[in-house]
Formats: C-alpha cells, sequence, structure tokens
C-alpha cells in the first residue's frame, strides 16, 4: 500500500506533546464505518466521572451521539486545567480541571481545518498549563475527552479577562 513517509509520521507522533484520546479514534471509526438502515454504531469510553459508558454514535434510536439533543446539550465543550502530567491516549479527564465551556465550532468552505473554541472569563487569574476537548453526548448527558494537551509553558489567564482557546483541526 502506498502512504505517506512512515519515518517522518513516526517522528511526528513521538513528538507530539498533545494526544487524541483512545475515545476519539472509537468514535470516529464509529461514525465513519458503513451502518446498515435501522442499524447502529457503539463504541466504549471512561467519562470525566470514570465510569465505563458503550456510546451509540448512530442510529435510528434517539440515544445516538450524533443527532440527539433529547435530553442535554451536544458537542465539543473545551477544558482548562493546571496540570502537567504528559497526556495518554487514556486520559478521560484533565488532571486538574479549573473550568469547562461549550464550544463553537467553524469552518471556512475550502480552508483545511475546523476550528473548535470557547471563551473563559475566569473569577481569579489561572496559568493554565492544559487543554481538552470533549464531547457531550445529548441523550445522556455523558462527557468524555477526546483530546488532552499539556502546553509546553503556562498561559497567564487575568481574572476578569476574556480568553480564547482553539483547537485547530486539519482536514
Amino acid at each position: 500500500m502506498a502512504g505517506v513517509d512512515g519515518d517522518l509520521l513516526e517522528e511526528y507522533l513521538r513528538r507530539r506533546k498533545d494526544l487524541g484520546t483512545n475515545w476519539l479514534g472509537r468514535m470516529l471509526a464509529a461514525l465513519l464505518e458503513n451502518t446498515s438502515a435501522r442499524g447502529s454504531a457503539a463504541f466504549n469510553v471512561i467519562d470525566d466521572s470514570g465510569s465505563f459508558r458503550a456510546v451509540y454514535a448512530k442510529g435510528f434510536i434517539g440515544a445516538s451521539i450524533m443527532n440527539s439533543t433529547y435530553s442535554y446539550d451536544s458537542g465539543c465543550h473545551v477544558g482548562i486545567g493546571t496540570g502537567r502530567t504528559a497526556p495518554s491516549r487514556g486520559d478521560y479527564r484533565l488532571q486538574s480541571e479549573i473550568a469547562r465551556a461549550p464550544a463553537s465550532a467553524r469552518y471556512t468552505d475550502g480552508s483545511d481545518y475546523v476550528i473548535v473554541s470557547a471563551v473563559f472569563i475566569l473569577g481569579a487569574g489561572a496559568s493554565v498549563s492544559e487543554v481538552g476537548l470533549y464531547w457531550r453526548d445529548g441523550y445522556n448527558g455523558w462527557l468524555f475527552l477526546l483530546d488532552r494537551t499539556v502546553l509546553p509553558s503556562p498561559v497567564a489567564f487575568p481574572a476578569g479577562t476574556p480568553m480564547l482557546v482553539a483547537y485547530k483541526i486539519a482536514i
């Protein structure tokens, strides 16, 4: 099979300081898999409370994460924290979360990325050293971590000052 330079890809993966989680990989696989009419596609996660969950990515029932706002808001949230431990694919929440907010997402036709972002206004100043991208299931309200990034150095978030945190996701 033809592909990109394997050594270059391995070097990139080795150097990364942010990791998409296993939960993100499972979610994307379930979403991209062809599913028959009246079928469903599910994947397993550990949510931000540490509980094991079977999540329906799609299906003809109301409980699928991609088409339900039955009981809760649905979609991405961004979290910020003060944790410094290196990320791992098994992370299910930020190490030391201090705030979380619903995210907005935008794509401009012809661009190479989608931007998912949230604005934070903290009551007390903080040095933010980790950010996380979460997904909220609109049927059950479960929240699970898609990505945890530990910043190379902390960023000062002054009290009362709007601060934008954005994920730029290449497509």
